[in-house]
């Protein structure tokens, strides 16, 4: 498509989406004064869409459009337990599990295991997908309204658009974050939706994807950065370091990658060479117009923190919304970055204390009680159960929110873990949260600082744990020191912990400190094509292959 053109749909999208994005966020704050009316609707529309299904005739559910009919009549189910509708629902396109077509099935990242299906459904995108994401950038609007004053002030990398590679019956198989074909009028279309750095003409591969954005992008005046991941943007920093030479050689000449692509730009070429000098630039050394950037910043993502400070110096940071492909969560309404309120309006939601063996328990075919939303406790961790417009109903996605507090009757939350991760060699079952805060401790206490960390079991007699942390301290000559405080500061935490060690069947946990960008850099290597977007890091590995791939020997 050629620059007219492009920039001409933009023009024509904008006001329109901008208006949707408005009304979206609008109805989110009313449901938010209103929780209970709008879980009750959502329970509603639920049911209704469900009740002419076979799976809901088959077993002979009544009506149950009221919490307590609902969770009598339909079991708490793991995603395992839905694997025979799912591939019922894969030949039928529809009518197994809820009454909407499904066009296309999701794939989750698979970084934790064999890649879900999840049913998108199209009314699950029209009524409860599609505006999750109008009332996100309805809040960045808020906050940010230069995000739409031209047509290169937007760099979002939240979604893409590929052609779709896998099917299952016909129906593409892609990430939620893959926005390409529409399934119709009603889909996610944002004004930049023809640009080239986000068109089918992208490159489909991380790095290339990333250089085109860049290229694209640089010489202009963009205000506002998205993701997902704070690893993207992580990345956009260091591709624009690693491709310095390319991208000053390409400013000069007009070209991209070496062809023709419009007029030589050498005021951006110099700009980009004098920030590559630095060894520490930052993004706004590019971009001094940048005013806003968002990613994720719950769980161990805030392990970022560090980094985005220094490559967004001055620039205002806002929260990505708490969701996966099973459903969202929670949709940020200000600029909070580490709590957002439960999002109402788009699933019905349950709640099980943390302390409750959930999954020991519905292996056991046990019966559990759930809480709704207005019952929660501020201070407390459960548990999360959502029923969706798709069909996958009382579904319990291993995800464990804490509890901030509660304003206005609605809870605000934020993601801790997921259940059942954690180290365990006697019973010990050392969490992620437990390392991170331990080593927080630790490193706080010489008054250290602490980037990313990858933690693993070492097998040996007796066994115990190595984590390698990022840090400028790293090659000081503090890890033994660092090694001894992390040790006590878990023995605190974990009286489990304190047991073993104190009886000798577990070695102290043993620190490493490597250099700030190590840990980072080995995230980055290990995206692929099909996951680039949805790529998450893990704090916690099962082997510790990655201390040898890290540090060697």
């Amino acid at each position: 498509m050629t620059t007219e053109a492009w920039q001409e749909y933009w023009r024509a999208r904008r006001n329109t989406f901008g208006e949707e994005c408005r009304v979206a966020r609008a109805e989110l704050l009313a449901d938010l004064r209103r929780p209970e009316r709008a879980q009750q609707r959502v329970l509603a529309d639920l049911v209704d869409l469900s009740r002419n299904s076979l799976h809901w005739q088959e077993q002979g559910y009544g009506p149950a459009a009221n919490p307590d009919a609902f969770r009598r009549q339909l079991p708490i189910r793991r995603y395992e337990d839905y694997l025979p509708l799912i591939e019922r629902e894969i030949h039928a396109k529809g009518g197994i599990l809820a009454c909407s077509p499904v066009p296309r099935w999701l794939k989750t990242s698979g970084t934790t295991g064999t890649p879900k299906r999840i049913p998108y459904s199209v009314h699950w995108m029209e009524h409860y997908r599609t505006p999750a994401l109008q009332a996100l950038w309805g809040t960045y609007l808020a906050h940010c309204p230069e995000l739409l004053a031209h047509p290169y002030a937007t760099l979002d990398t939240q979604t893409t658009r590929e052609e779709p590679a896998e099917f299952l019956q016909g129906a593409q198989y892609q990430g939620v974050t893959s926005r390409h074909p529409l399934v119709n009028s009603r889909d996610w279309q944002p004004p930049w939706q023809q640009a080239p750095w986000f068109d089918l003409e992208a490159p489909s591969a991380h790095e290339g994807r990333m250089y085109h954005r860049i290229r694209h992008l640089l010489g202009r005046r963009p205000h506002f950065v998205s993701a997902i991941n704070p690893s993207t943007l992580i990345s956009l920093r260091d591709l624009v370091a690693a491709n310095g030479e390319r991208l000053v050689r390409d400013l000069c000449e007009g070209t991209l990658e070496g062809k023709p692509w419009g007029r030589p730009d050498e005021a951006a070429a110099h700009r980009l060479a004098a920030a590559l000098r630095q060894a520490d630039f930052a993004l706004t050394d590019l971009w001094p117009t940048l005013t806003g950037y968002t990613c994720w910043t719950s769980a161990s993502t805030r392990l970022y923190q560090g980094k985005l400070d220094a490559i967004f110096p001055g620039v205002a940071q806002l929260a990505f919304m708490s969701c996966g492909s099973e459903g969202v969560t929670a949709i940020p309404v200000d600029d909070t970055l580490h709590s957002q309120p439960l999002a109402v309006n788009q699933g019905f939601f349950e709640f099980v204390p943390a302390e409750v063996p959930l999954g020991e328990r519905l292996a056991a075919g046990v019966q559990v009680d759930t809480v709704l939303f207005d019952q929660v406790e501020a201070g407390r961790e459960y548990h999360l159960l959502m029923s969706q417009a798709n069909g996958l109903h009382r579904l319990w996605i291993g995800d464990i929110y804490h509890v901030d507090r509660v304003v206005d009757g609605v809870p605000w939350v934020h993601l801790v873990r997921r259940d059942g991760v954690f180290h365990s060699f006697t019973g010990e079952k050392v969490t992620e949260v437990q390392v991170t805060e331990a080593l927080e401790r630790g490193f706080a206490g010489l008054g250290l600082d602490m980037g990313l960390y990858m933690c693993g079991p070492r097998w040996a007699e007796p066994p115990g744990y190595v984590a390698l942390v990022e840090s400028r301290a790293g090659g000081r000559g503090v890890d033994g020191e660092l090694s001894a405080r992390v040790d006590r500061q878990l023995r605190t935490i974990n009286t489990e912990y304190e047991s073993k060690r104190g009886s000798g069947r577990l070695d102290p946990i043993e620190v490493i400190t490597v250099a700030p960008d190590a840990i980072s850099s080995y995230v980055e290597r290990r995206r692929t094509a099909g996951n680039a977007t949805q790529y998450k890091y893990k704090p916690f590995q099962p082997d510790i292959d990655f201390v040898s791939a890290i540090v060697g020997g």
